[in-house]
């Protein structure tokens, strides 16, 4: 067990930050802010933009062995943690989904079993807490999904979250999680504060109810 002292805690040394948007917003453009070296685990295989940019270093998951390749890449952080400041993955909503159609591929039926859900939301979590001891910064995107909530007086209401299982449980465990959105006026911000329409989080970057895009990191990294 780590024993800290309260008063010797800097509020942006080795952050983990969360960032969940439609496809094609611009999450992983935000690696370009990103300072010193940078190691990012590309799920989905969307790594062209960040093309001539040369502290970034990209490993590239097969869809096909999830499970294999993701062993190998925490592997790899933990023996080359001297090699990098930042990591990055992107993103952890297709990476679900990958895992639990290869763990649906040798059953009957096509569909997952029922303990394997159980078994995704183990290595999730378990994945972001190993990351974290590595005392980097942790840079996590997702995409978003829109979930129907009930009210306690029967009342109904859709909110935007980031699309990955057991959302409550992943974000209890980082300290900034953000909805990246394009406003009227066409500018990428990062809705920082929790409200009916938008889960959120933010015990990072004080009272800011949004943040520019590129700001954010900026901000972090002062």
């Amino acid at each position: 067990m780590q024993m800290l002292q309260a008063s010797d805690i800097k509020r942006f040394d080795n952050w983990t930050c969360l960032i969940y948007s439609e496809p094609g917003k611009g999450k992983t453009t935000m690696v370009k802010g990103l300072k010193g070296n940078t190691v990012l685990l590309s799920v989905d295989g969307m790594y062209h933009v960040l093309s001539s940019l040369k502290n970034v270093g990209i490993m590239v998951i097969d869809p096909r062995k999830p499970t294999e390749e993701l062993k190998e890449f925490v592997e790899w952080a933990i023996k080359n943690k001297d090699r990098y400041d930042n990591i990055v993955i992107d993103n952890l909503s297709t990476y679900q989904n990958y895992w639990l159609n290869e763990a649906s591929r040798n059953n009957d039926n096509g569909m997952p079993r029922i303990q394997d859900y159980g078994i995704i939301d183990r290595i999730t979590i378990e994945l972001i807490a190993d990351l974290k001891k590595l005392n980097k910064n942790l840079l996590i995107f997702a995409h978003e999904t829109q979930v129907e909530i009930t009210k306690t007086n029967g009342g109904v209401y859709t909110q935007f979250q980031p699309a990955i299982r057991k959302c409550n449980d992943v974000m209890g465990i980082i300290p900034l999680v953000g909805r990246l959105v394009i406003d009227q006026e066409g500018k990428r911000i990062i809705v920082l504060q929790p409200t009916q329409a938008t889960k959120a989080k933010d015990q990072l970057m004080g009272d800011r109810q949004f943040i520019g895009q590129m700001e954010l990191l900026n901000e972090l990294q002062k």
